[in-house]
């Protein structure tokens, strides 16, 4: 086409689409026009005015066809169709509100549900990190010999890597601190930090909105103490005010000056946690000084066993994985080998450590979605979550299905009647899956609302939980599109099948015989018949996933955790945030035990380091006396520092020896009790009462301690997981300011009712000491299972919601049936045929449609659930009860569904009956 025929045509067809009305009153002037010269001209030949008149019109060939053929010459014609149908299909549903408002909401369920999930997804498995070009940057992993990874390493690795950053573009290191003490202006507070290296702002690209960043120059060890902030914690602490940069704070007692602000959007390298505090490397042995161990073979900075440290590397333009790979691999043996080196004398050294250790390969892995142990962790429950709200969007859009080809039925007449006016049987289907486009359309739209609305209270609950969960939960174009996705795809599944039915229309036999033959034909009821049994079939499946999961659930919420954890209070406080020192923190502590116990209704009162169920722990390497480990071993151990009578305090069972005691303190003999775990590990089956083992990790501290009793195993990170090897040391021998102290109150009545006074009890010991994590013991332990009652919450609201849509389903195709039985009911009860009978014939039709839904559903669900086990905990995934149940719990709702139209049928009278049509 020429240049200047497009100059005439683009203008032509936006007007034919923006102004058709003014666009076809041209074209009508236009050919009038010419009509009128033709006519002209054969007047002019001889002829008369109507014979002229006849011959041009004979030569155009009609008015009508001439434009036509001008609108299909434009090509947006069908746009026009399009809108036609559009403007008909919402007059069409107008007039049916009800089925209207069924369907929407139908499909609202279905892709909302769908919407809402994927949305977690996108946050915790898709999205990438909020940095400049993350699909550059890399994870480092550890490998050793027997194929374990980690993803920890020592600072002297960093440091050898850094040094030889020729091949890639930035290496970074970090490592993060959990909660620190955060004090400014004498006001204290937690805060979430972590630990980074001078490269970390710079490699990631990310730019501070006010100050400076981190930089290699404050990596230096005699640096000054800097800061920099995150953007929330610069909301919630400084009322976004800009002279925050350069305050002084204090963090775990030591000094430090902010420098900076991160970005609204960086929350860190870790998905779902958001750090407020960032600080160089260097400075963990001011904040952390007995994990940094500084000055001992252990000092996280200079020891090459010692692996703390996340690392990832961004690779240059145009550099591959495998490039990089290549160039790291010999530089990580080296500083495996000065690794196992710097091993040598220590207490848990060995040839066959050593051995393993030089032994240890590197490889990368993709960290444009940052550290993986949040995708780890939600990984198989939200792929678990995204099947079922899969069946649950198939189980709504049969569900509809059904309805449209119910409501084809009665349109029998219409389309008949449009088909025999010319209407090819094309245009008549384009028109009904325009119809569907338009529910699938309402449908995503209230769909997007309910999602996004039930993302932010799930949200919400993850947040509250013990180890807080924060994720942006916000609607971007991804999840637009996918929730366009989902809608289109229903249209497809719903709507083609009803549509092209309706329009396959045998002409001459619905015009005939009218709505009772098109409505009464057995295939279409035979189809109707033929979706619900799948969709009770699926619902089944649900129900029985959904039973599985609430039984998990109930079983960790009764699981006895190797403590009574009835009527106990729990509050924390941090000495060390206000500056009390080691030898300090003893004396406040003892006064508190006091001044507690003489409450009236305390029956006891202890102190931990870690309370149980808080979510972390202690671990550090131990060394036990006579015991050798194993090739490829690292004996380490979970540690809690612990007050007097701990023990008996919790509830745990000694089952050798004796509790910790009043007198276990500073001076005394070090001792320490262990669990069943640690027993059994380094001492068998011999008597583990008065064998001594150390703690080199801890603060580097290398004098024994003897055993003094053995207690049950007890569950201290979460319910789900093995009670590791554990001992509990009495606090008063080892003081420290570093360590909360989380005190457990167990009370003769309602714990809670103690919190009012226990506030006044630490405003008298010190009005300076800042008291959090007040709560009961139950509710630590209810937090700890925020992700269980999350799955079984929304697994048992999916399988209610398929539940009812299958019901819903199954009560349609039986409405139907009666509808179009109706005639036959008739004669059957003009014949003599009692009311009963009908009821049972109606029933007995609708419950056969059920029962063989239930068989497969029941054929289902033993297939599809053992999937499930890793979800599951104390009930087995083809648990016979919780099948049976479920089972019976969606006969009796099929029964009611079915009753309504039988009951219907029942009452039907034969004269209005037999005049049915």
């Amino acid at each position: 086409m020429r240049p200047e025929h497009w100059l005439f045509t683009i203008p032509l067809r936006l007007r034919s689409l923006f102004r058709w009305a003014q666009t076809d009153q041209e074209l009508d002037d236009e050919l009038r026009d010419h009509l009128d010269r033709k006519t002209q001209e054969y007047i002019a030949q001889g002829m008369t005015q109507e014979d002229a008149h006849r011959r041009a019109r004979f030569d155009l060939g009609g008015i009508e066809q001439t434009k036509e053929k001008c609108r299909d010459a434009r090509r947006v014609n069908w746009i026009q169709d399009f809108v036609q149908d559009l403007q008909f299909g919402l007059r069409v549903l107008r007039k049916s509100p009800g089925f209207t408002v069924v369907a929407v909401l139908t499909l609202a369920l279905g892709i909302g549900a769908n919407t809402a999930i994927f949305s977690f997804v996108d946050a915790l498995l898709i999205r990438m990190l909020p940095v400049q070009r993350p699909e550059q940057l890399f994870r480092l992993i550890d490998v050793s010999k027997e194929g374990r990874t980690i993803d920890a390493f020592s600072y002297p690795t960093f440091e050898l890597i850094q040094e030889n950053i020729q091949t890639l573009s930035g290496v970074i290191a970090f490592h993060p601190l959990g909660m620190v003490d955060f004090v400014v202006n004498g006001k204290g507070e937690l805060a979430q930090a972590q630990a980074v290296s001078g490269s970390y702002f710079t490699a990631l690209g990310v730019k501070p909105i006010f100050g400076r960043t981190i930089t290699t120059a404050d990596q230096a060890r005699a640096a000054s103490q800097v800061v920099v902030i995150s953007y929330g914690y610069w909301t919630r602490g400084f009322n976004r005010n800009p002279s925050a940069v350069g305050t002084e704070i204090v963090l775990n007692g030591a000094p430090f000056t902010i420098i900076g602000v991160t970005p609204p959007d960086f929350f860190g390298l870790e998905p779902g946690q958001s750090v407020d505090v960032s600080i160089p490397l260097t400075s963990v042995a001011i904040v952390q000084p007995q994990f940094a161990a500084a000055g001992s073979p252990f000092d996280v900075l200079t020891a090459p066993f010692r692996h703390w440290l996340h690392l990832m590397v961004r690779l240059r333009d145009g550099q591959t994985e495998v490039q990089a790979l290549a160039n790291l691999g010999p530089i990580y043996e080296r500083a495996m080998r000065q690794a196992a080196e710097g091993m040598r004398g220590l207490p848990f050294d060995s040839p066959s450590a050593r051995s393993e250790l030089a032994q240890s390969r590197l490889k990368l892995e993709s960290g444009s979605r940052g550290l993986a142990a949040l995708r780890e962790q939600f990984s198989k429950p939200l792929a678990f979550l995204m099947a079922v709200v899969g069946v649950l969007l198939l189980i709504a859009c049969t569900n509809v299905a059904n309805l449209l080809l119910a409501r084809s039925n009665s349109r029998q007449s219409e389309i008949a009647v449009r088909l025999a006016l010319g209407a090819g049987r094309a245009r008549v289907l384009r028109q009904l899956l325009t119809e569907s486009v338009l529910l699938a359309a309402g449908g995503g739209g209230f769909a997007a609302v309910v999602a996004f609305g039930g993302c932010n209270v799930v949200a919400n609950i993850m947040s509250h939980s013990t180890s807080a969960i924060h994720l942006e939960v916000h609607p971007d174009v991804r999840i637009l599109a996918f929730t366009a996705s989902v809608s289109l795809v229903a249209v497809i599944v719903f709507g083609f099948i009803p549509a092209w039915r309706a329009s396959r229309l045998d002409l001459s036999q619905a015009v005939k015989e009218g709505n009772r033959a098109a409505s009464g034909a057995p295939g279409r009821s035979r189809i109707g018949e033929g979706l619900v049994i799948p969709q009770i079939a699926l619902s089944l499946v649900l129900t029985v996933g959904a039973g599985l999961l609430v039984r998990t659930l109930e079983n960790l919420k009764n699981f006895y955790p190797g403590f009574r954890e009835q009527n106990v209070l729990l509050f924390s406080i941090r000495p060390g945030m206000i500056g009390y020192r080691d030898a300090q923190v003893p004396e406040l502590y003892e006064r508190l035990l006091e001044q507690i116990k003489r409450t009236p209704s305390v029956s006891a009162v202890t102190f931990s380091a870690f309370s149980p169920l808080a979510g972390w722990s202690g671990f550090t390497d131990a060394r036990v006396e006579g015991y050798t480990p194993r090739q490829g071993e690292y004996p380490a151990i979970s540690v809690n520092f612990v007050g007097p009578r701990y023990f008996r305090t919790m509830g745990t069972a000694v089952l050798l020896g004796r509790d910790i005691a009043e007198e276990d303190r500073a001076g005394t003999p070090k001792v320490a009790v262990i669990n069943e775990a640690m027993a059994q590990h380094f001492f068998g089956d011999s008597n583990p009462i008065g064998r001594r083992f150390s703690i080199p990790g801890w603060k580097a501290d290398t004098s024994p301690m003897e055993i003094v009793g053995v207690v049950e195993n007890a569950k201290f990170i979460n319910l789900r997981d093995q009670v590791p090897p554990a001992a509990y040391i009495p606090f008063f021998q080892s003081p420290d300011s570093f360590l909360a102290a989380s005190f457990e109150v167990r009370s003769s009545t309602n714990p809670t009712a103690l919190a009012g006074s226990i506030r006044e009890m630490i405003q008298q010991a010190d009005g300076r000491l800042p008291l959090f994590g007040v709560k009961t013991l139950n509710e630590q332990i209810d937090e700890t299972l925020v992700q269980e009652r999350i799955v079984a919450l929304l697994s048992s609201l999916f399988g209610m919601v398929a539940l009812f849509l299958a019901c819903v389903g199954l009560y349609g195709v039986m409405s139907s049936l009666v509808v179009q039985r109706t005639h036959e009911i008739g004669i059957r009860m003009a014949l003599g045929a009692e009311r009963f009978r009908v009821l049972r014939l109606v029933l007995g039709r609708g419950m056969a449609i059920a029962l063989i839904g239930v068989v497969a559903g029941m054929a289902g669900a033993v297939g599809v659930t053992r999937f499930m086990a890793t979800l599951l905990f104390g009930v087995k995934p083809t648990d016979v009860q919780t099948i049976l149940f479920a089972s019976l719990a969606l006969i009796g709702v099929a029964t009611f569904a079915c009753y309504i139209p039988a009951r219907r049928a029942m009452r039907v009278d034969p004269m209005v009956a037999l005049r049915y049509e």
